[in-house]
Order: C-alpha cells, then sequence, then structure tokens
C-alpha cells in the first residue's frame, strides 16, 4: 500500500479493505497493555491494532530498551491493578514465575502483551528489568494459530489477537473473546483479498 492517507485509521488495511468499519467498541473486566517491538507498528500484518480498535481501553507503548515506558511503570506501582506478563516458561529459570491465571476481586487484571517477532518479544522480555518481577502467564490453547501471514509460523504460537482472545475467556469475557475472533477472521480474510488483488469480501 503506498496511498498511506487511504488506510483505516483502525486495522490499517485500504478503506476499500477495511474490516473493522461496524465494529462496537466494547469493555472487559482485564485491561490489557500491548507493548510493541519498535519494529511492528510498520507491520501491515500485526493484530494489535484489531484489539485496540474493540477495547478502546487498551495501553499501546513502543518497547524502547533503555527507556521504559513511564505510564506503564506507573500502572504496575497502582495498588489497583493485578500485573500479569504474558509470556512462556518454557525455560528453567522461568518456570519459578509461571502461576495459572487467577483474578483477584479487588484489582484489575492488568496483561503486559509484547507483540512483535517471536526473537523480537524475547528481547522486549530478556531486555527489560523491570519486568522481572511480574507473574508469567502462560497460556496453553487447545487449538492451533490460523494466523498465515508471516513466513513459517509455528502453529504452537498464537498470533497476539488470538492470544487475547483466549485471555478474555480465561477472564470469563466469552462474547469479547467471541468478537475479537470474528474481527480476526474478517482481518485476515480482508488482507488476503487485498494482497491478491481480489474484490473486497462482502462486509454483511
Amino acid at each position: 500500500m503506498t496511498d498511506t492517507d487511504s488506510a483505516c485509521a483502525g486495522c490499517a488495511l485500504p478503506r476499500a479493505y477495511c474490516c473493522c468499519d461496524e465494529v462496537t467498541t466494547t469493555t472487559a473486566p482485564v485491561r490489557f497493555v500491548l507493548l510493541l517491538h519498535e519494529n511492528e507498528p510498520g507491520r501491515l500484518s500485526n493484530t494489535s491494532r484489531l484489539i485496540k480498535r474493540l477495547l478502546p481501553n487498551t495501553e499501546v507503548f513502543i518497547w524502547q530498551r533503555k527507556e521504559p515506558p513511564a505510564a506503564l511503570l506507573d500502572m504496575l506501582k497502582n495498588d489497583q491493578f493485578q500485573p500479569w506478563l504474558l509470556f512462556p516458561a518454557d525455560r528453567p529459570e522461568l518456570q519459578p514465575r509461571a502461576r495459572a491465571f487467577a483474578q483477584d476481586d479487588d484489582k484489575t487484571p492488568l496483561i503486559i502483551v509484547p507483540d512483535g517477532t517471536w526473537k523480537e518479544v524475547r528481547k522486549i522480555v530478556r531486555k527489560s528489568p523491570w519486568l522481572e518481577g511480574l507473574p508469567l502467564l502462560a497460556l496453553n490453547p487447545s487449538t492451533t494459530t490460523r494466523y498465515k501471514l508471516r513466513r513459517n509460523p509455528d502453529e504452537d504460537h498464537l498470533c497476539t489477537a488470538e492470544t487475547v482472545a483466549e485471555i478474555l475467556r480465561l477472564a470469563q469475557a466469552p462474547v469479547q473473546a467471541e468478537e475479537l475472533d470474528n474481527l480476526l477472521d474478517r482481518f485476515l480474510s480482508h488482507y488476503h483479498a487485498w494482497q491478491h488483488h481480489l474484490p473486497p469480501p462482502d462486509k454483511d
């Protein structure tokens, strides 16, 4: 896409292929923080935009190794939140931090979701000492990814939108999870049509 002025502000697809124009914004019993690698906003295949479109109270920060987001640090110190880091405890040194999701009645779960390629996400976690004290929310999804927009996708690793939908189900928000799943499916079909110069899918 060369004409950035014609891009949808919600999904970043060309407006003729927009997948989110009929989305109704909603809320959830959890708050999400999307911590994007600096390369991620420029990728049209990014699915964090869909989360922000559906759940507008989602916070989005660009990760920088030497300058952690001050607003996010403030959120981590705020007693109204129960922070979690979404990252698999797949290494021995991380396993003690793994916790099953449990919601504190007096606090709102704050789920920090690193976003980027798998290599970039590992770098974010490894190079962010201010995330070291957070419990790890390691998902074990029963389904494989349907996201095929990047090279050699690992079927054991869900894309960001799929992961957030799984968390919404854990947080007893199945309606919001289904809405996000549906939005992702529309995004994938519209992206495919745009990429292959096909007519935009029916939006009805």
